[in-house]
Formats: C-alpha cells, structure tokens, sequence
C-alpha cells in the first residue's frame, strides 16, 4: 500500500475515531503482587503478553575507553566488562517475500519494513495501525502502536546513527540533521507531565518515543511543538516482567532469566569506576556470585516500569520508575527536588555520527532532567552521559549510579 494511500486513510480515521491508547486490558497474569510492572497499559485491546522472552542484544562489537576504541581489556585492566565483552541473544531478522513485513526471529513480532512517513501526534500516530488493519496490510489485520519496550527491542548500537538495523528496516533521512529527528512514537504514555521551563509545552502530556537518529528514548509532548513518525507491530506483547524476590537481596526477572541486585551502589561514579565497581563486587562474591557486570542499555531500559514516576499525577505511582520490590537511593536533583538516580549501562554512545565513543548510555529512572533540572523526557528516558565527569558530549551529570545484574540461567 502507497504511503499516499496509508495518509489518507489516516486522515479518514483521525477524523472519526477516538483513541484511548491502542487498545483494553492486557492478558497478562503475574505470580508476585508487583511483577506486571511492564507498560502493558499501553495496549488496550485483548493482546496476550508473553510469558518469558529473550532480550535482544545491542549489537555492540567493539571496546572502547573514555574516548576512543581499545583491544578487549582483560579482567585485570580499566574498562573491563563493558557491553562488547558480553554476548547476548543476536540480532536475527527475515523479510517477507513482499518485502512489506519483517519478523523478529528472536521476539517474535512482526514490523512493518518500511514506516509511515507523515509526521504526526501521538493521537493521529494510533490511526495508523487501525488503517494498516483495513487493508489487511502484509495479509495481516492486528497490527498495533508498539510499547516502548517493544520499540527499542529493535534499537541496535553496532554502529549508531541510524541505531537500527537498515538492511532490514527502512529509516528515511537525506542529511544527519533531518536524522537526528527520526523519531518514532510508542503507545507508552508518560505518567508525569512535562516540567522543564525550557520547553514552550510546559505541563503537557507527554509520550514515550526511540530515536533512531541519535538513539535515546525520551517523552515528547503528545499534541504541541513537533510531530513524529510511526512504524507498527504485531504479535504478543514483548517486555512484561516477571519479577521474584529471592530474598537474599537479588531480584530475578523470571521473564528474562537475568538475575538482578535488589539494591543500586549507594552513590555516583564516573564509567570507569562503574565498571571497576562489578569487579570489586566479584572480587568479594557480593551476594554469593562473582559474574556481577553492568547491563547493556537494552536490558537495563526492560526493567523500567513506566507506570511510575517520580512525578506522577497518579499518587499511588509516585517513585521511581522501577518495580517496588528494588531499593533505589534517593538524591536531591539539579533543581533541588527529592529525586532518584540515573544509571549507567556498559554500552558506550557517540555524540554524532562521526564523534568519538567518549559517552556511554544511562536509564533515568529518576527524573530526566533539562538544563534547568526539571523533568524534561521523562522517568525511564535513555540517554548518554560524558564517560569523565565535566567532559563534553553528555548530559553534564557524570557521576551516575550502578545496578548490577548476572545470567541467571
């Protein structure tokens, strides 16, 4: 179907339709109180979750110091056990004989190839799916907005700008600038409003969106300023957690099988010494393990709960943007407020396409602060920190937290 074709019946919908999300409830049980804590509240039709699944790996290949690529370190030397070193689930991928759909071989979702070009709101960006659905686009009828966990499952950091994979997924841009816009909307609504004074939106709704541009998830303003684009899904939800507290200060995602520590460092630290730290903790068998290491950005972005934040307008969501069952340190942020962390993940990031890797990526589970230190994307935003504190090409915070995590299985 043209893209002509998809806009038009857009507009038809938009002008017709109310939208709520993209959907119901979720069928989705848990075994703990706490262990839906995935954004399933996005999806409101009758979409079952899926029970266990694998994260896919960032792609990221090659090791690098705070500024520039390095040979593997072994255990014994500086920035040891970064994202290169650790090999997850790979990336796998087939296109359809029509060249229309592409499967995720690992999640099992099924994309559309090529995206919807116009640029639109977050309400108008849940059209889409409904005008994909009447015309049986790719032979398919369910396709959907995808959460924001499911968007980023297909975010690959082997090489950035574009972070995702091209031979498989059409991004379409003529110059780094029209690029570094390459903004997608998910179905994740944010559960705080817009703070910052630096934006003209100020108090507005936001929603969850990947740039594969520049790689970072933040919230956008659902109906002001810019507008963004929009690729479909389809398939069980991806990315529900199953937590279960082992009761001996680890936290197992039984989704996932990644074993996490219930409790962060307790205080800032520059990369470096984020990843020095997992050695130290291994050295002393911290929680009767010796394979603690930083988790790649993917995985620490899939234990964001974002029905929560520090700001939420919903009382009983107010904290950070984890399940309960975890201990994050509180801190006093940039503008004064009672706050939590960011955290600093083992895959290092690029400022633009031709910059050094002198930054690495980091979970605000906390809020994500502007220059004003008020909350501008949002609790559960992605973004990348200057690997040195006070260096350039990061978000000028620097010293940022650890949450470690090991294979379980």
């Amino acid at each position: 179907m043209s893209g002509k074709r998809i806009m038009s019946l857009v507009l038809a919908i938009i002008g017709t339709l109310t939208f709520l999300g993209c959907g119901g409830t979720t069928t989705s049980t848990s075994s703990t109180a706490s262990s839906t804590a995935g954004d399933t509240s996005a999806i409101t039709n009758t979409t079952p979750a899926q029970s266990t699944y694998s994260i896919v790996d960032t792609g990221q290949t090659k090791s690098y110091n705070a500024t520039t690529e390095i040979s593997p370190p072994s255990a014994e030397q500086a920035f040891y056990g970064q994202d290169a070193q650790f090999s997850g689930v790979q990336p796998s991928y087939t296109k359809s004989s029509d060249g229309l759909t592409v499967k995720d071989n690992v999640t099992g979702l099924t994309w559309q190839q090529n995206h919807y070009t116009g640029q639109v709101y977050w309400a108008e960006a849940q059209a889409v799916p409904t005008a994909l659905n009447a015309q049986n686009y790719g032979g398919y009828s369910d396709w959907r907005l995808p959460t924001i966990k499911e968007l980023y499952s297909i975010w690959n950091g082997s090489s950035g700008w574009p972070y995702i994979d091209s031979n498989y997924f059409t991004v379409n841009y003529t110059s780094e600038m029209e690029l570094s816009h390459a903004i997608f909307w998910s179905s994740t609504k944010y559960t705080g409003l817009l703070e910052s004074t630096v934006e003209p939106e100020t108090g507005a709704e936001m929603a969850f969106g990947v740039n594969f541009g520049t790689g970072h998830i933040k919230a956008y303003a659902i109906s002001t300023g810019p507008r963004h684009l929009a690729r479909c899904v389809r398939g069980d939800v991806y990315g529900v957690n199953n937590f279960k507290n082992n009761s001996d200060g680890t936290i197992t995602d039984q989704a996932t099988g990644l074993m996490w520590a219930q409790a962060d460092s307790g205080s800032g630290m520059d990369w470096e010494h984020a990843l020095a730290f997992a050695q130290t903790k291994n050295a002393a068998t911290y929680l009767g393990h010796n394979d603690w290491r930083l988790p790649n950005s993917k995985e620490l972005q899939n234990i964001v709960d974002y029905t929560r934040s520090p700001g939420a307008t919903d009382a009983t969501k107010v904290g950070p943007a984890i399940d309960p069952l975890f201990s994050s340190t509180g801190i006093t942020n940039e503008a004064g407020t009672a706050d939590y962390p960011w955290y600093w993940t083992g895959t290092s990031a690029k400022a633009n396409a031709t910059a050094a890797y002198n930054s690495a990526w980091y979970v605000s589970f906390g809020r994500a602060v502007g220059s004003d230190g008020k909350d501008l994307h949002g609790a559960g935003a992605v973004r990348f920190d200057a690997k040195v504190q006070g260096a350039s090409g990061g978000e000028d915070r620097g010293l940022n937290y650890v949450r470690l995590v090991r294979n379980a299985q």
